[in-house]
Parts: C-alpha cells; structure tokens; sequence
C-alpha cells in the first residue's frame, strides 16, 4: 500500500517521493502535473541499498502489482549480474541496467513474484531461475529449473537455499561476501516483528517455519525480503538466538500441526 503523508520540502525529499511515484505498484502516487524532473529520478534507478557497506547491491524499484508489490534487487557479480525477482518491466530501467552490465541470472524466490520475467529474459537473454515446485504455465519455460531441496551455487560465493512453506518452491539466495540472505517472501520484518506472513501462506505454516530453523546453519547477518523490512543483526551469534527464538515460539503457536 502507498499512502503520502506529508510533501517534500526539500530537492533530496523531492526526489524520494518521484522514486516513490515511479515505484508504487498501482501507480497511486500522481501529481497534479507532470514533474519536470522526473526524468532525472528514473536515472536513479536501480538505488544503491548502502554503497559503502554493501557494494554492488541495488533496489531496482518499479515495483510491480502482479507480483503484489514485491521489491527487486540486482547484484553486480563478475561471473554475471543476478536479478532477484522481476521488477516491472520499463526500458529506461533496462537501459540503466543495461550500462550496469545487464542480467546473467534472473533468479525467482517464488512463483507469486515473477511480474515480467519473460520481457527481462527477452531483453537481456538472460536465465531464469526457479524451482520446479513452482513452475507455472507463464513459467513453464524457465531456462534453469531447480530440482530436490539443495542446496546448490552460482559459482564459489552464490548459494541458493531451498526454504519451502509459503510455496513449496520457495528458495532463498545466499550472498556469502556480504553475508547477505534474499528470502522473497519467506522471511521479513513488519511492524509486530519478525514475520513469515502466515495468513499469506499457499503451502504450509509449519514447514515454513522448519525452513526458518533450517536458515540458522548459514553465515549471514541481513535479510533483504521482498516485503515488510530489512533485517540486520550484530553478529551471527545474534543472528541465530533471534531465529531460535522465533522458531520456538512459532513451534508453540502451531504446536497442533506438529502432532
């Protein structure tokens, strides 16, 4: 949902709100006429997410109402760029892209946030990747099809992990030099804390959460979803006390279905 709850007063809220204008889903956020500027805030995409810690990463924006909003990111690699989940498609955020490097990899956490990954495929003839548990009729020609439960690498430091529940394809990237976790639509933060989103759920609450459990055994210390907040710990060590606790606390709420 996109709501705007006070005007720029500044250039630097200006341009957050035309980023938000060009990145709102259902296109709520207009203007009484077309900004004369708005041309300079579609260069600025994709966003670095922090350029000084984590290098490389971006938020592409342009979000798309059929992936229910979900956000997507774009990873700089030297073995080839990595699209997690499919922004709605615009040539200007292709181009910039496109002088970025373009997309080696699309990488699709789940079937719910595919948007318009058949035109970015088209436009970089780049691979798409999703597992087989959610493969679709508007997905049934994904070039790389994952298969099992994992995990498996896009080279040395890329690793895709298999987390099932909210789909049984749900699969979460894994990048080890930031120690950085992509989890889509898995794991996210709201306003009440750490979320799987049950009422959400299209497969399964409880293996959902076996999945966040399964998350503990890997080095990372953010979550980036696709929804609600990002997630950054301390430490590992802190890391895996929170997901430990959500976990034992999740196991108790849904204490029934373990039965």
């Amino acid at each position: 949902m996109s709501a705007v709850y006070k005007q720029p007063t500044s250039s630097e809220d200006r341009l957050k709100a035309l980023q938000a204008l060009l990145s709102c889903p259902t296109s709520s956020i207009r203007t009484e006429v077309p900004p004369p500027d708005i041309l300079e805030a579609q260069k600025t995409f994709p966003i670095p997410v922090d350029e000084k810690k984590l290098p490389g990463v971006y938020h592409c924006g342009y979000h798309s109402e059929k992936s229910y909003g979900a956000a997507s990111y774009l990873i700089i690699h030297p073995g080839g760029n990595i699209l997690i989940d499919s922004p709605r498609f615009t040539e200007k955020l292709a181009k910039e892209i496109e002088t970025m490097g373009g997309v080696r990899y699309l990488f699709l956490t789940h079937k719910d946030d595919v948007a318009d990954h058949a035109k970015w495929a088209t436009r970089f003839s780049c691979d798409r990747i999703l597992h087989t548990e959610d493969v679709e009729i508007c997905t049934a020609d994904v070039e790389m099809k994952l298969e099992g439960n994992g995990p498996w690498s896009l080279g040395d430091d890329i690793m895709l992990v298999h987390a099932p529940g909210h789909t049984e394809g749900t699969v979460c990237l894994l990048y080890k030099p930031l120690k950085i976790l992509f989890t889509g639509d898995h794991l996210m933060m709201t306003e009440s804390g750490l979320s799987i989103m049950e009422m959400y759920n299209k497969y399964s609450v409880p293996k959902q959460v076996d999945s966040v459990q399964k998350l503990i055994q890997f080095d990372f210390d953010l979550i980036i979803p696709g929804h609600g907040w990002r997630i950054e710990f301390k430490h590992i060590q802190e890391k895996n006390t929170v997901l430990e606790a959500f976990v034992g606390e999740s196991y108790n709420q849904y204490s029934s279905s373990y039965k």
